[in-house]
């Protein structure tokens, strides 16, 4: 997976989103969020194995594993068949790397807060559950039920410093990050 293939599906599902009669923006970041974490987990697994990026970006590796099946054996918890990436590499990825790429994400704090905002909102599109309520509530409205929207609604509301939609700023963030991801600045 390469970046293009994150573009094609915001203009795919934005497109999709746009063309239905009362908006389905929830459904479309969600399906955008999916494969924006397929392709950090295939990101990482190719760092960890000494893989450069689409742009030539290799970073140096503290720890080298010599096959997507030694990196998965080192991040299961358990015995989970199942590895979450994007925990895995939040908490992992700067035991692996000098100058973490994924700094991008979590080090900056704009994108981080997006970033742990869209983990929230996707966690509530899929489950619906009061705990991802919860946790949604906390990250997107500052812990004030009162101002709770369901996320379709929310997506359309304007970000405060940008005016975008939510939608737009959050899919703005999903492509910067994945750009800077495979070219991250020197």
């Amino acid at each position: 997976m390469i970046t293009n293939d994150i573009n094609r599906a915001i203009t795919e599902w934005t497109t999709w989103a746009s063309t239905s009669t009362d908006g389905r923006y929830d459904i479309a970041l969600l399906k955008i969020w999916i494969q924006f974490e397929k392709f950090m987990g295939e990101l990482f697994i190719s760092y960890a194995t000494g893989t450069a990026s689409e742009e030539g970006f290799l970073p140096t590796l503290k720890l080298h594993f010599s096959s997507a099946e030694h990196l998965n054996a080192f991040l299961r918890e358990g015995n989970r068949t199942y590895v979450d990436y994007p925990t895995q590499i939040q908490k992992l990825s700067k035991h692996i790397f000098e100058n973490n790429p994924f700094d991008v994400i979590f080090v900056d704090s704009a994108t981080n807060t997006a970033y742990n905002q869209l983990v929230a909102i996707r966690n509530y599109i899929a489950h619906e559950s009061g705990e991802a309520k919860a946790k949604m509530i906390n990250k997107c409205f500052s812990g004030d039920e009162q101002k709770f929207k369901e996320p379709n609604e929310f997506l359309l509301t304007k970000e405060n410093e940008t005016k975008q939609s939510y939608y737009t700023y959050y899919t703005n963030i999903i492509k910067n990050a994945a750009a800077l991801l495979v070219n991250p600045p020197q």
